[in-house]
């Protein structure tokens, strides 16, 4: 780091228009930092088809470029695998050595591919957003301060439910789960919560089951497939509907208040974000005993599911090692308990009035602890010492990082080749490496 010294602020760096996650993530926490008097300006990233410029929200604080970023903190809010793709394409004018880098890192595994490591590595500080994500990183990455972040989630006073304007029926228990296709189907896990339902309702008319995919487009041909058996499960229960609007983050709330109560049978979460806005709203939750989710949920405020660990399936997207390069595990829940809770919710209206109760009261400190973002502080006395952090050639770090990324891409590509092929293909590259590079260095 140079000695050029930069005014304390946040450069906030992320999706943050986006109507993903992540970009309500970005939106929550600037909310925090402004509370805390904090200086800020924001680069908007647009690398999402169909989602930016969804949320404008926070438009008069962003730059037009990363050159108008002019704080000392560069706060870089991404998933891992946008980690990856950014350190790779460097926004241009995107000051690295007169500040200090950190990255707000987002993942759900236990296990991180090197090349995703080493994309972290360039940053000074990484901040974990869940007691998970702080094991995970702590365990795989070391040299660099690993802060953790409780996840705010603000509740408008005026959410309120609305059945009619969701097309929801009126009279029913209604059970609910909601999530991005673009996060992997997989790993949210829809297919459980509806076995689990109609295991626990098989002839009940009185109850429903409300599916909420944010989801406008793009993602290619496997997406829609995946897409295309959810709306196969979904079609073969009349009390099973499909909700695919866009919505509002204000509507969306709303229509999560429209609920009884929540199923998140996931089987890797970095956070949850929809069970703990769940949580807020007073609505009792089902969930995967297993991750993230685990920071703000125990077996007295939610409806725990127990679990087993089991091997991704190596051609699952994001997460399979045909697309990580590594083999990972993650949960599969017990349907059977999940649909012996949602039975018990049913049947004992009192029981789920006070686990509800319970679950706004927890959830409420949580997010109160989490409104004075305190990994701020510990920001401020990093960059207040920096001279005492070791010292990093930033360059080269990026550089590694990139030849890792282009290694594993290699590597990938050679997978997918038949044993001929990698004949051919290492012949090939034999001849050009001592033979035909000769003439192309003389071509004209």
């Amino acid at each position: 780091m140079s000695e050029e010294s930069s005014l304390f602020g946040l450069n906030v760096i992320g999706f943050a228009s986006a109507n993903v996650g992540l970009g309500n993530t970005v939106r929550q926490f600037v909310d925090c930092f402004h509370a805390r008097g904090e200086k800020i300006r924001i680069l908007d990233i647009n690398t999402i088809p169909g989602n930016t410029g969804f949320d404008k929200s926070l438009e008069e604080w962003f730059v037009l470029s990363a050159s108008d970023l002019p704080y000392a903190i560069n706060l870089s809010i991404f998933g891992a695998t946008h980690v990856v793709d950014f350190i790779s394409n460097l926004p241009d004018g995107l000051q690295f050595n007169d500040r200090l880098n950190v990255g707000f890192v987002w993942w759900e595994l236990t296990s991180i591919p090197q090349y995703m490591i080493d994309a972290m590595k360039v940053f000074d500080v990484l901040v974990a957003g869940s007691d998970f994500i702080h094991s995970t990183l702590s365990n795989n990455i070391n040299g660099i301060p690993i802060l953790r972040a409780s996840h705010p989630v603000s509740i408008s006073e005026d959410i309120r439910s609305n059945r009619k304007r969701f097309k929801l029926p009126e009279n029913r228990f209604i059970a609910f789960m909601g999530f991005d296709p673009h996060s992997n189907i997989n790993r949210k896990n829809p297919y459980a919560a509806i076995e689990a339902f109609k295991l626990a309702f098989p002839d009940c008319p009185d109850c429903h089951l409300a599916i909420k995919v944010n989801y406008s487009g793009g993602g290619g041909i496997d997406l829609e497939d995946s897409l295309n058996r959810l709306r196969a499960y979904v079609d073969s229960d009349s009390r099973i509907q499909l909700i695919q609007e866009s919505l509002t983050y204000y509507d969306l709330l709303c229509l999560y208040a429209s609920c009884d109560v929540f199923i998140s049978l996931h089987r890797a979460e970095g956070l949850g974000l929809v069970p703990l806005e769940a949580m807020r709203l007073g609505k009792p939750v089902v969930a995967t005993a297993w991750s993230g989710n685990m920071s703000f949920m125990n077996y007295c405020n939610a409806c725990l599911v127990e679990s087993n660990l089991i091997p991704i399936e190596a051609s699952t997207p994001t997460y399979g090692s045909d697309s990580l390069g590594i083999k990972c595990k993650w949960a599969e829940p017990d349907i059977k308990q999940a649909a012996a809770w949602l039975r018990k919710l049913f049947d004992d209206p009192e029981f789920r009035l006070q686990l509800g109760l319970r679950a706004v009261t927890d959830s409420n400190k949580y997010h109160e602890q989490a409104r004075k973002a305190e990994f701020i502080d510990e920001l401020k006395v990093i960059w207040e010492n920096r001279e005492l952090l070791p010292k990093r050639n930033r360059g080269l770090l990026i550089n590694q990082a990139r030849d890792s990324k282009r290694r594993f891409e290699y590597e990938k590509y050679l997978s997918k080749m038949s044993p001929i092929d990698k004949i051919v293909h290492k012949v090939k590259k034999e001849l050009d490496r001592h033979l035909l590079w000769r003439f192309r260095k003389n071509k004209v």
